[in-house]
């Protein structure tokens, strides 16, 4: 499907009051100075099909300016001959109407209209119109639309291509990254394992030379070793009687102490005993005393619930004023006139109808009563709380009655003299408990006194032992020890060296298989690399792509940037971006089967196009004395 527009008619758009220009089907060049309107045809072109300008703005001003003042009374239009048909986008006082052929299209209709007649949409036009798109959509985008369109290369082209036994079921079951990243990560570890062994090796090699064995000294060493063992072990021997009589001694003390503690415990009980019969013979019953501190009792009770009466008189004189507060809030508010203050709205101070006046009056009516219920209720639980104060201070005077005559009853009470009083019944007590006391502290006397007996007796028979210190024969044992173990640690060191270089080895054979293999996943990804190439080549003239790229650390990164040459796409001049950007889109459409008009918006130094099926409508700023756009078709 090829797709030619063949006529543009603008009015009222942008910086264009009227235009008309008629287009060949291949090239076409606007020429003319920098604000005669080169971009304005481009963003006609693409406003007409799709609402934006040529930059994909919805949001542009497209009403002309005349002498610096934008015309909003005038109707905008752009009529597009595409293929012979009439294509029309009108914007009059913020409507917009799109005719086809003269019949009027609603957007979503004359976005399908686009889509069914010409099998285009609003992205794929910007896709294959625009030169700039396609060059700076992220890699992984473009990635995509090429693949998509000259298709993946598969693991299976890349192993008919070469040897890749090593690599190739980890390649099929984790990827080709995944491959690399696991190789990478194999050989920083094998490395280090490596690293270790052989320093361990290192290590035991100079174990091995520092081993000499002399088979006298050897011998000598053997006897003074059991001479020490033997001299060490009677030390022991005499260790283990003096810590026993030690302990004897220790002993000996604490029973001594505890001793002596009891005794002091025995006359400090005696002592007090004696003060305590001194307490009982001077403390006889005092009657008028009792009767006295009786009545004391009982007069402080009195005085206690007098307090307790007074202070709930004090709470009732309160709430007296209280409900007098609340009688006169309550008359206040069923004597008050109501009535609305305002009767203009706020907002706008116009009057208010009648029904919502009296609508914010019965409001106002109901508020009040509810106010006045509100302090009835209040007033009710005063009246309340005064009767039950009032039962509460009968019932203290009540019981004031009745301790009054308790109080008469103790002035006539008889109390027998010749009993005893409370405190001699305390000392009595105190005594016989002391008694107890100190019965059984003499018997734990006799008991402990028993035991320091036997252990004099012990110590007696036994001479105190002084031990010398036996570290330095420790010492000398341990490094004799050693010296005796050299010939056996030999033998371990030999058959250690020997597992450390078996390991060694066989590191070092893993490492040139992870080598082996490194090479071939740089074998494979090159392979890849140049199938991508040939099938990019048989696609495309003069565009290639750059597919993998290397990190600061020497890794291998996938990307997807366009070059040619190996020289990358930013890094080329205006004239040779637009060949290569012409290149892309021109196969790409090929590849689609769809032939889209190109829009240039700038063609610099360029001064020749390639000759493409797909038409070109390019601008390039030129001087020119007669001040006019110039369509020149080459």
């Amino acid at each position: 499907m090829k797709l030619v527009i063949n006529n543009i008619q603008i009015k009222n758009f942008k910086g264009c009051s009227e235009l008309k220009l008629n287009f060949m089907e291949n090239k076409n060049i606007l020429e003319g100075e920098n604000g005669i309107g080169k971009t304005t045809v481009l963003d006609a072109i693409t406003w007409c099909l799709f609402g934006k300008n040529f930059a994909d703005e919805k949001q542009f001003k497209i009403k002309p300016i005349i002498d610096g003042e934008e015309k909003e009374d005038l109707a905008t239009s752009v009529l597009l001959i595409i293929n012979d048909t009439k294509i029309e986008r009108i914007w009059n006082n913020s409507l917009t109407t799109i005719k086809v052929d003269d019949v009027k299209f609603g957007v979503t209709e004359f976005n399908n209209y686009l889509r069914d007649k010409f099998f285009i949409t609003d992205a794929e036009f910007k896709a294959l119109s625009n030169i700039d798109y396609i060059p700076n959509l992220h890699w992984k985008e473009l990635r995509s639309l090429i693949m998509g369109l000259i298709g993946e290369i598969k693991n299976e082209e890349v192993f008919v291509r070469g040897d890749f036994n090593l690599i190739r079921d980890k390649i099929e079951s984790v990827g080709v990254e995944k491959t690399a990243e696991d190789i990478k990560t194999s050989k920083s570890e094998l490395a280090s394992e490596i690293k270790v062994l052989q320093g361990n090796i290192d290590q035991k090699h100079t174990d091995i030379q520092q081993l000499v064995v002399d088979d006298n000294e050897q011998q000598q060493l053997e006897e003074r070793k059991q001479e020490i063992k033997a001299t060490i072990e009677s030390f022991n021997i005499l260790k283990e009687k003096k810590a026993a009589q030690d302990a004897e001694i220790s002993k000996l003390t604490i029973l001594e102490g505890n001793l002596k503690a009891n005794i002091n415990t025995r006359d400090n009980l005696l002592k007090d005993n004696v003060e305590y019969q001194k307490t009982y013979n001077s403390s006889n019953i005092d009657v008028e005393l009792i009767k006295t501190n009786k009545i004391k009792e009982k007069t402080n009770q009195i005085e206690s619930i007098n307090q307790d009466i007074e202070r709930l008189e004090l709470e009732k004189s309160s709430l007296i004023a209280d409900r007098e507060e609340l009688r006169s809030r309550y008359d206040e508010e069923v004597k008050r006139e109501i009535k609305v203050e305002n009767s203009t709205c706020t907002a706008c101070g116009q009057p208010l109808p009648g029904e919502k006046i009296k609508e914010v009056l019965n409001n106002l009516k109901e508020e009040s009563k509810a106010r006045a219920n509100l302090y009835v209720a209040k007033a009710k639980e005063k009246l309340t709380r005064m009767s039950e104060i009032d039962v509460v201070i009968n019932s203290y005077k009540e019981k004031i009655s009745q301790v009054k005559k308790e109080i008469d009853e103790i002035k006539t009470e008889e109390i027998d003299s010749t009993q005893e009083s409370s405190v001699q019944i305390q000392m009595k007590n105190n005594i016989t408990r002391n008694k107890e006391k100190i019965a059984n502290l003499e018997i734990e006397a006799l008991n402990i006194q028993k035991q320091i007996n036997l252990l004099k007796d012990s110590i007696k028979n036994h001479k105190v032992i002084n031990v010398g210190d036996t570290s330095s024969l420790q010492n000398e044992l341990e490094t004799i020890t050693e010296k005796l173990a050299i010939s056996a640690t030999l033998k371990i060191f030999k058959e250690q060296l020997k597992e450390l270089e078996a390991k060694y080895a066989d590191k070092l054979s893993e490492k040139e298989r992870l080598n082996e293999r490194e090479q071939q996943l740089i074998l494979f990804n090159s392979t890849k690399t140049e199938l991508l190439r040939e099938r990019v080549k048989h696609n495309f003239k003069l565009a290639d792509f750059i597919t993998q790229e290397e990190t600061k650390d020497g890794k291998l990164v996938e990307t997807f940037k366009i070059a040619v040459d190996g020289i990358e796409y930013n890094a080329l001049n205006a004239g040779h971006k637009i060949l290569v950007a012409l290149d892309l889109i021109d196969n790409i459409q090929r590849m689609k089967n769809k032939r889209l008009p190109i829009l240039i918006d700038g063609l610099g130094e360029l001064t020749r196009l390639p000759e493409l099926e797909t038409q070109i409508i390019g601008c390039r700023a030129k001087y020119q004395a007669n001040k006019k756009l110039e369509v020149v078709n080459q």
